[in-house]
């Protein structure tokens, strides 16, 4: 899909709406009680939610990226933070690794899924409930609880857009079996016949082999899965058209690593997992080649100072780590870039004196794609901007002049990291002037002004062909050039996102 986004860089501060494109995934609760909202930017600590879990867990959002409810896969608590009607004993288990996912029901904005997932392949397997938010005076209700879809499983599940970009899927694996379940939801509810892909590793022996997180990645095209006790993480090619699971790549790290969390970078290129008991995190590069060189491009990222649990891709293109037990998350802040360079950070985000536990939440992965996630903050001028990029001020020369002034540094400091986390984003900068001089000279000048800003960029690490630069002089002015702060503000640079 190709979308063109727009926004000047013109006025001395900016006033934003939030405008997000896929909100669902703004607000996550955690942990001992821990939560962030992404509705800013950076995400803002939250000190009022009630669940405590060890390792699962799951929140959800409408369409304003406002909380709805979340759960531990036993409660379930509305948007006051209070029990929902009918949201006790569900079939989940907060000890198990994703205890659950929430999916929408499509065309049915008002009905969810609350897909459940019992801990170390226990009686309950994966079952569903319906929750109704017309219920319970607009707070919800759940109306249906606990049908049964199938046991014994593993504690893994993940939900991802069919092609058609309207049905979802949901993923689980059974237990003592090398069986993927894949089902399909639609506007008619949940098809009761799965697609039974038996492919990869048994999952089968200590319990602790049913541990571990499952992960789609953000286009849907790959699956990867954790499987704790051998020690081993798996990867799939996944057909979002037909359900079909396809082509195992196997990595070993050994059986005391104890391999948990599992997650794919924004532009599906990346894969980053966590050796729990080692305290480790990796980084495979997708992109790498053929299959040997895929593998062999596995590359220890970074070492925390406690158990690495769960990964997961933020709405803002960063992934956050959990640290068991720490008061804040780790934060891959490029997972985009290869090696290293991503940038991870142990302590990457405080979460405000509450803990992390092994968990983050479950979501449905193609939320964070950004073919379809390219839109989110809305500014004043009419333009727009990509969901979690920085809050821009303005970049304006003085008279006559294109050398870029100190106080404007961080606003394109900003942008390099904007379009380091979004590799797919082009970029257009124009350059304008006042109507002072001839308009020849004004040409000129602008062009510089365009290409100064470029060579910025550049100088930053961004790659000179993801950039075009042009100069149009004092045709598009924005303010009156018969004053001195309206031509002050005609001085200026434009930018033009492109995919």
């Amino acid at each position: 899909m190709q979308k063109r986004l727009f926004f000047s860089v013109v006025l001395l501060f900016f006033h934003f709406s939030m405008v997000l494109a896929q909100p669902e995934a703004a607000i996550w609760y955690f942990g001992n009680g821990a939560g962030l909202d992404f509705r800013q930017n950076p995400p803002t600590p939250l000190h009022d939610g009630k669940m405590t879990t060890t390792e699962g867990g799951t929140s959800i959002c409408d369409a304003k990226g406002d909380l709805l409810f979340y759960t531990d896969g036993i409660r379930v608590w509305n948007k006051k933070h209070e029990i929902m009607n009918g949201g006790v004993d569900l079939f989940g288990n907060p000890s198990a690794t994703q205890s659950g996912v929430v999916v929408p029901i499509p065309s049915q904005k008002d009905k969810y899924y609350v897909f459940t997932v019992d801990a170390e392949a226990g009686a309950h397997g994966v079952c569903y409930s319906i929750i109704d938010m017309k219920e319970g005076e607009g707070l919800g209700a759940v109306v249906e609880k606990n049908i049964s879809i199938f046991a014994p499983t593993t504690e893994k599940i993940t939900a991802v857009s069919h092609a058609n970009g309207k049905d979802i899927w949901i993923l689980a694996h059974a237990w003592n079996s090398d069986a993927f379940h894949v089902y399909l939801l639609t506007e008619k509810g949940l098809e009761k016949k799965p697609l039974i892909n038996r492919i990869g590793a048994m999952h089968e022996g200590d319990p602790g082999n049913t541990i571990g997180c499952m992960k789609a990645s953000p286009d849907g095209k790959k699956l990867a899965v954790a499987i704790k006790t051998i020690g081993s993480i798996e990867l799939f090619d996944f057909s979002t058209l037909t359900g079909k699971v396809s082509n195992p790549i196997r990595f070993e790290f050994g059986e005391n690593a104890l391999m948990y969390g599992v997650e794919f970078s924004s532009d599906n290129t990346k894969l980053y997992v966590t050796a729990g008991s080692a305290q480790e995190l990796y980084q495979i590069n997708l992109g790498a080649g053929a299959t040997d060189k895929i593998i062999a491009s596995k590359t220890l990222i970074a070492r925390n100072g406690a158990w690495s649990g769960c990964l997961q891709l933020a709405p803002n293109g960063k992934i956050y780590a959990s640290v068991y037990g720490a008061p804040y998350l780790g934060v891959i802040h490029y997972p985009n870039r290869a090696g290293k360079a991503c940038e991870y950070v142990e302590k990457g985000i405080s979460l405000g004196g509450k803990k992390a536990q092994l968990n983050l939440p479950t979501f449905v992965q193609t939320y964070f794609d950004d073919r379809e996630n390219l839109t989110a903050i809305k500014t004043n001028s009419g333009g727009f901007t990509k969901l979690g990029e920085a809050f821009y001020k303005n970049v304006l020369f003085e008279f006559g002049k294109y050398d870029i002034r100190a106080e404007y540094y961080k606003n394109l400091d900003d942008l390099v990291d904007y379009l380091k986390i979004s590799t797919q984003i082009k970029i257009d900068i124009i350059g304008h002037t006042d109507s002072d001089g001839t308009p020849q000279n004004n040409l000129v000048l602008s062009q510089n002004r365009a290409q100064s800003v470029a060579n910025y960029l550049i100088n930053k690490g961004i790659d000179p062909k993801r950039l075009k630069t042009e100069g149009v002089g004092l045709s598009k002015p924005i303010a009156p050039n018969n004053t001195i702060e309206g031509k002050a503000q005609n001085r200026r640079i434009e930018f033009t996102l492109k995919k």
